[in-house]
């Protein structure tokens, strides 16, 4: 019998990329910009060029969503 080293667990990254928040909510760089830019989701800059997206930030937003699907006609809308 061989003894199976774990993993080592990673942690959570606090700051985010728009690129990986973009990933975790399953949705496009432009979607997570528009966001910023409406201000329904925070960033921070770091540096001249970087924007981050703090986890907690990231959290309260998914947490602010409304729990019922919005009403539709069924169809996708641009």
């Amino acid at each position: 019998m061989t003894d199976q080293v774990p993993e080592p667990i990673k942690p959570e990254r606090m700051m985010l990329s728009v690129v990986e928040v973009a990933h975790e909510l399953g949705c496009g760089r432009d979607t997570v910009y528009a966001l910023l830019a409406s201000g329904q989701l925070r960033s921070v800059r770091v540096g001249e060029r970087l924007r981050r997206i703090l986890r907690p930030d990231l959290i309260a937003y998914i947490e602010a969503l409304p729990d019922e699907p919005v009403p539709g006609n069924g169809r996708w809308e641009r």
